[in-house]
């Protein structure tokens, strides 16, 4: 019987090595990383946002032809929202150890989150900044999944064209092979 028992162990052993990923075994290449939800991704709902960014959005991302749109998130791949983010109110005392609330530099005014719906997790954020944007763009961050978007002074659809800009160039970098760069 104790034979029998350490036959099937075995063979269970061997069915487990079996499955490793190709990393354990030599000889073999390492499985290729699955492709983002944003290369994947066929259908996105765009969500209602202030001051009507979400037509801007719309309009653009229409404009780009990349993904069928949609208004309604149910079975949606991916779900473009919109909220202001909330941060408690920092004090800092004044003359006289009276409170005074202390003032942010470069807050995120309003945050564009693009969602895998079926995970219910973030994919892709822009922070939209008060603040003034450059005229030279050269220093502009390398896109990537969270970017800055300064927009002090932008009409909704300027804002709209800045986010579609960064997303479109993010998924852009996402489909390019691997070890390859601009």
């Amino acid at each position: 019987m104790t034979r029998f028992v350490v036959r099937i162990s075995v063979l269970f052993l061997l069915a487990g090595l079996a499955t490793l990923p190709a990393l354990a075994r030599p000889g073999q290449q390492p499985a290729a990383k699955p492709p983002s939800k944003l290369v994947t991704a066929k259908l996105i709902c765009v969500t209602p946002m202030p001051n009507d960014l979400d037509q801007w959005l719309l309009e653009d991302l229409r404009g780009w032809g990349r993904y069928k749109l949609t208004g309604d998130p149910e079975g949606a791949d991916l779900v473009l929202r919109a909220y202001r983010p909330d941060k408690p109110t920092q004090y800092k005392l004044k003359t006289g150890d009276v409170p005074q609330p202390k003032k942010e530099r470069h807050q995120a005014a309003l945050t564009i989150t693009l969602i895998d719906w079926a995970a219910n997790e973030a994919i892709w954020e822009a922070d939209v900044l008060d603040r003034k944007p450059k005229k030279d763009q050269s220093g502009q961050p390398v896109n990537g999944p969270e970017v800055e978007i300064d927009a002090h002074g932008l009409k909704p659809d300027e804002l709209a064209q800045r986010i579609t800009r960064r997303l479109r160039d993010y998924v852009e970098e996402l489909e390019k092979p691997q070890g390859t760069s601009r």
